[in-house]
């Protein structure tokens, strides 16, 4: 692994070989060297082709060996049948840094990935560094360097902001730029990574995470190449007190099946990947236009958190748009304090100096002067963390006041901050224009603005929690296999995660010997090894109360399970004690091919489908961890006592722990894949059980 230090050495180069370069704007290698000369890159620029003398009045030279001295980076825009030969004369000659344009390796196919492998080993058997192959380049306003062929670089200078963007797409990174340009935001540096041969976006974001003129951090993801240094990374940036913002690629995972258990559906890739951001401190948010005003606001309000915004506008109906849209998010609107409304009142009537404000309906006569007064009573306001304004359609003069008020929020780091939504069209990019100049970050969306809110609250509310001391006399885990319901509630139960009684009947008379020694009521379940899903097919049984109904439902639940599965094992019947509960949860573990054991929980029973909303923990999780993420989901409320008392909301979060270090230590077991299920874990005032279980170890 290389050190940050080392790669903000490869990022600042102080000369640079371009190989490939021409004056043909068809190529890349044309409009790339013309991009670094318009750009004015400081260093010295070393045009090779072999054909010129001279490209665009500069020395151009045939080959490497005619160069008067090293480059610190050679950047590739050749045939991909070349790029081998090229790169293994450039370590050879000791440039530290290739950065490969050309495409065509691992993104097509099994030779391509050949031969990136072998070009990665050359380089490092040489000590050199690679960016990409496939990539579009590197952008960089701190540098003065646009090694990059984009048209959006059609531009007289740089913006440069103290923002830093990393993306497994190049087009994706130029259009961000592109976009981000027209609303006056700048980036630090932008960095496309293309297939990771080498160097990888966590390489980067460490990078970024040190880099003195970088404040906050924005990747677009596609997908993770090592999880270890994904975390790494994650930790650096923290350390520094960088924000990092993420927006991933792969979010709706629909070819996903569940194959042998509920929690390989519901804790699949990206909730993990979710779940692992969360924890890490990355605020993954799914827009890149909110990404991009996000940190903006960052930049212009460092260190500031939002858990309160006042809604200001110049439209009654934008308002009511905007309240209910942040409320349908969750997010809740300042309370004013009684002085800020007594100044609102000199403004406003009664019913309009509330939240929101309603700049159109003001009752004084000076805009100005109620501009002005709001937004001072705003910024002093003690209820209050951020202002937004939505703006619809409304005269410049007016929404001019509201950007222009001071003593402004808008003015700097020092006010709170405040966001502009714009919806209207080309009337009013006079606002824009204005928004731009004064570096007041805006949308053109409600929707985007209330993503930005919403990423950034949740941002100020994150919590880390310490490592989980491990319980006392937890046993070895449980050999390979598939565990049907008893042998996982046996294993269960030696790791202290309470479950209900209960054995297997192989005959009805079996059942009658067990229900007696068990007590009635009772639970009876076909035992199959075959089948997941017994209620499904009829082979599930409750309150059943009298030896005969015992023998009766034995031999039912064996005739249902044979019709429904002739080619299944039947073991028997499961004859258990049947216990009473308010509420029933689902908790499983997985092994999760890039970041290893995790442990989810939530709705259980036959709710698992319809009450989607999960938690998800890396295993294994502390008792502080589990607590809060079970206060996040809506069945929180009936554990805590929502109309009658609290439920045993310790022993649950005790069993979830439990899993979760059945999860940790399985994992520890090697690579072995698992996954396991206790579905439902039925919750009492003051017990929990799990009363149906499966675990699969392989």
């Amino acid at each position: 692994m290389q050190s940050s230090t080392d790669i903000a050495c490869l990022l600042r180069p102080e000369s640079i070989a371009i190989v490939g370069a021409s004056e043909d704007q068809s190529k890349f290698g044309g409009r790339l060297l013309r991009m670094v000369l318009r750009h004015r890159f400081a260093g010295a620029v070393y045009p090779i082709n072999a054909k010129r003398d001279t490209l665009f009045d500069i020395k151009a030279y045939p080959d490497f060996g005619a160069l008067p001295a090293v480059p610190d980076m050679a950047v590739l825009a050749v045939p991909q049948p070349s790029v081998k030969g090229t790169i293994e004369a450039a370590a050879k000659m000791g440039i530290g840094c290739g950065l490969i344009i050309t495409a065509g390796f691992s993104d097509a196919g099994e030779a391509g990935r050949e031969t990136e492998r072998e070009i990665v080993s050359i380089a490092r058997e040489h000590g050199m560094r690679l960016i990409g192959p496939n990539c579009l380049g590197l952008i960089s306003a701190a540098n003065r360097l646009a090694a990059c062929s984009s048209p959006v670089l059609e531009i007289a200078e740089l913006p440069q902001q103290p923002i830093g963007l990393v993306s497994q797409s190049g087009a994706l990174m130029t259009t961000f730029f592109d976009r981000a340009w027209a609303h006056g935001i700048g980036f630090s540096h932008g960095i496309s990574v293309g297939n990771q041969a080498d160097l990888e976006l966590a390489d980067f974001v460490e990078f970024l995470a040190e880099d003195p003129d970088t404040q906050v951090i924005c990747t677009y993801i596609e997908g993770v190449k090592d999880a270890a240094r994904f975390v790494t990374a994650a930790n650096r940036a923290r350390a520094a007190g960088k924000p990092w913002l993420a927006v991933k690629a792969g979010r709706t995972e629909a070819g996903s099946r569940a194959a042998f258990s509920h929690t390989a559906s519901i804790a699949g890739n990206h909730a993990v990947f979710a779940a692992v951001c969360e924890e890490n401190g990355i605020t993954l948010m799914n827009d890149l236009g909110a990404m991009m005003t996000l940190a903006a606001s960052m930049v212009r309000y460092p260190k500031r958190t939002v858990k309160r915004i006042a809604v200001f506008t110049p439209s009654g109906g934008g308002g009511a748009l905007a309240s209910d849209a942040l409320f349908e998010r969750g997010f809740p609107l300042a309370n004013f304090s009684e002085s800020t409304r007594d100044v609102l009142h000199w403004h406003y009537s009664q019913g309009q100096a509330n939240n929101p404000i309603d700049f159109g309906s003001r009752i004084s006569v000076d805009p100005a002067k109620a501009a002005q007064d709001t937004v001072a009573a705003l910024q002093s306001d003690a209820e209050t963390d951020g202002i937004f304004v939505p703006v619809t359609m409304a005269p410049f003069m007016l929404t001019s006041e509201m950007a222009l008020a001071p003593p402004s929020p808008f003015e700097g780091a020092a006010g709170k901050p405040a966001l502009f939504t714009v919806e209207a069209g080309v009337t009013s990019d006079p606002l824009r224009a204005l928004l731009r100049e004064r570096g007041i970050p805006y949308t053109n969306t409600l929707d985007e603005a209330v993503n930005v809110w919403s990423a950034w609250r949740r941002h100020a509310q994150r919590r880390f929690f310490e490592k989980p001391a491990r319980p006392d006399a937890l046993p070895p885990p449980p050999a390979p296999g598939i565990y049907d319901e008893d042998a996982s509630k046996a294993v269960f139960r030696r790791y202290g995660i309470p479950v209900n009684a209960g054995a297997i009947a192989a005959t009805a008379d079996d059942a009658v010997r067990l229900a007696a020694e068990t007590g009635y009521p009772l639970v009876m379940k076909v035992a199959s090894p075959d089948i997941t899903h017994k209620s499904d097919i009829g082979g599930v049984a409750v309150g059943v109360a009298s030896d005969a109904h015992v023998r009766e439902t034995f031999e039912r639940l064996c005739a249902a399970a044979r019709r429904a599965r002739p080619d299944a094992r039947i073991d028997g019947v499961s004859v258990q004690a049947q216990v009473k509960g308010e509420l029933e949860l689902i908790v499983g573990a997985r092994r999760d091919e890039q970041f290893g054991p995790v442990v989810v929980f939530g709705a259980g029973g036959v709710l698992v489908e319809l009450l989607a909303q999960r938690a998800i923990a890396c295993a294994p999780a502390s008792t502080e961890q589990i607590r809060a993420l079970l206060a996040t989901l809506p069945i929180w409320k009936i554990l805590e006592g929502y109309r009658g008392g609290a439920l045993a909301v310790e022993q649950v979060v005790d069993a979830i722990a439990r899993v979760s270090w059945l999860a940790a230590d399985l994992a520890e077991r090697t690579d072995c894949g698992f996954e396991l299920d206790i579905n439902p874990l039925i919750v009492g005032k003051s017990a929990c059980w799990a009363v149906d279980a499966r675990l699969r170890v392989e």
